[in-house]
């Protein structure tokens, strides 16, 4: 059983133990169908899930902006039910072209805000895109992800064939603790209380803008807050529309995904890509329990013995820089059923998950 709080960034989930969770990313669309000869709509082919899911998570990126509308259709107990609508985005700030859509709930599921909720296990998805332009096509897009969460629990850590495969080859060590420039919400008197997220993806970006010489990526994060701001929620947590602002930056791509483990966590790190988890703020500051309304964002800078290190946007800018037993980040992250955030340049290859989830 798990409970979803909207408040300060996030919500709330109560099962701590680990589960399970698969990414699937797309990133070729020919297999989409316009719906009718001359209409706006584009549906995709069916995508089998390799394990039965609860939630989907789904993000996207674009070449261009263009106004679109994003929307799924799951498939329970081998009938597909109704399109759920996952939002509309534009860059714009113009609350009736970017906004999540309320009011979605049924027998067969829910959305809250991002994510479709299930009441039984889904089998597969289908995924309609809709353009405000019908003579926009799927060419503005540059990829889509789909993140299943289940909440079957697995073991927590890889099996030897796992981590044969996660092994770092001995030329490459271990990066150690990934210089993530920091960056406080603290900063923004409007934002203190609720930035964590747009300030979390801020981050994300002025790294690899450092990282490869791109110095329009380290933008501000009153600029980012604007960019995902979501009126619909309202507020900037939408993880769709923050992924969307991160990976629509020519040359940065970005997902909202769910990992099954700190294994996966790991192996991000250790190829020198730093994420973003949204965490309890409760629990990790040592809580036995979540409190209300206390979902936060940290990135991830490093996981080392017993240890954690984050850059924490919710503290003033000296203090960013925070150490955290890896016991209580595990746990505060279970909160959330293990989403992160993931911003890397194309062209970049991503390590092997070790726990199967991509």
């Amino acid at each position: 059983m798990w409970l979803r709080f909207r408040g300060w960034c996030f919500f709330y989930a109560s099962a701590m133990a680990w589960a399970d969770a698969r990414w699937i990313p797309v990133t070729e669309f020919h297999s989409f169908q316009r719906e009718s000869p001359n209409g706006s709509a584009w549906v995709s082919q069916e995508w089998k899930s390799s394990i039965p899911f609860r939630e989907l998570v789904v993000s996207w990126n674009l070449r261009t902006d263009a106004d679109l509308e994003i929307e799924c259709q799951v498939q329970t107990a081998g009938h597909w039910s109704r399109w759920w609508h996952l939002g509309r985005w534009s860059a714009s700030q113009s609350p009736t072209r970017r906004t999540s859509v309320g009011g979605q709930r049924d027998d067969s599921g829910s959305v809250d805000t991002d994510t479709l909720v299930l009441p039984t296990e889904g089998q597969a998805v289908r995924l309609r895109v809709r353009f405000s332009d019908p003579t926009q096509t799927l060419a503005v897009l540059k990829r889509m992800d789909l993140a299943l969460w289940s909440p079957s629990t697995r073991p927590e850590e890889p099996t030897p064939a796992a981590q044969a495969a996660r092994a770092i080859p001995a030329h490459r060590p271990t990066p150690g603790i990934l210089e993530v420039p920091k960056k406080s919400q603290a900063d923004y008197p409007e934002g203190v209380t609720q930035w964590c997220s747009p300030t979390s993806v801020a981050m994300l970006m002025a790294y690899w803008g450092q990282q490869t010489a791109h110095p329009e990526w380290d933008q501000d994060v009153r600029t980012v807050a604007a960019g995902v701001h979501d009126p619909g929620w309202p507020g900037t947590g939408n993880w769709s529309f923050n992924a969307a602002y991160a990976g629509s930056r020519p040359g940065l791509q970005a997902a909202a995904i769910r990992l099954s483990g700190i294994a996966d966590l790991e192996a991000l790190l250790n190829s020198g890509i730093p994420v973003a988890a949204s965490v309890s703020y409760a629990v990790l500051k040592g809580a036995s329990k979540p409190e209300k309304g206390d979902g936060h964002l940290v990135v991830v800078c490093a996981v080392s013995g017993t240890t954690v290190s984050v850059n924490d946007p919710g503290v003033r800018l000296s203090r960013v820089r925070r150490d955290f037993a890896k016991a209580s980040f595990r746990d505060a992250w279970a909160a959330s059923h293990q989403t992160v955030y993931v911003v890397w340049p194309e062209g970049r290859a991503l390590p092997v998950s070790p726990l199967g989830t991509w």
